[in-house]
């Protein structure tokens, strides 16, 4: 079960990725055609942003796999390694539940404007679903990333600091 998570967090790591590129590609064209044609673009700002969302939620559980996101550890790395061990499956299991409570929140909140048929508002004019489905999706993802790290964690202990296996572990 815990390699189908990272096989997930993985594609969605890299479904992310090619959304950030989607990002920097429209904003450069808006920014060409509003500076050098002076003909800005009505959908440029707005895709951008959602790509720019989905690709932040759905890269969360990857980065916690692998270690990627910014940690503190001058205190914690210090510690013995069996503390290290419970220090480490005890934030993990905050994340999971913090992430779990933002996605089972989340989801009726998307849900509800899904029904009620909310839109932007802007030129374009789109479903806010769009946008507010990425927060449940991406913390329902990340809850269960943190839950198979904390798994791994407590059989494996945690990755040793600077380590390449911190990376895979």
């Amino acid at each position: 079960m815990l390699i189908w998570i990272d096989r997930l967090s993985t594609l969605l790591g890299r479904v992310a990725g090619v959304a950030y590129f989607a990002t920097g590609l429209m904003l450069a064209y808006e920014v060409f055609m509003r500076y050098v044609f002076i003909a800005p673009t009505i959908w440029a700002a707005e895709l951008s942003q959602l790509c720019m969302i989905w690709g932040t939620w759905l890269a969360a559980a990857l980065l916690l796999h692998t270690r990627q996101h910014i940690r503190i550890t001058i205190l914690t790395d210090r510690l013995p390694r069996s503390v290290q061990r419970i220090q480490e499956t005890l934030v993990l299991l905050f994340v999971a539940g913090y992430s779990g409570l933002v996605a089972w929140y989340g989801a009726p909140l998307a849900y509800e404007s899904l029904m009620r048929g909310r839109t932007t508002g802007s030129m374009l004019d789109l479903p806010m679903v769009w946008t507010e489905a990425a927060v449940p999706l991406g913390c329902g993802l990340l809850c269960a990333q943190a839950l198979a790290e904390a798994i791994r964690t407590i059989v494996k202990g945690p990755p040793l600091p600077g380590s390449p296996a911190e990376a895979a572990h």
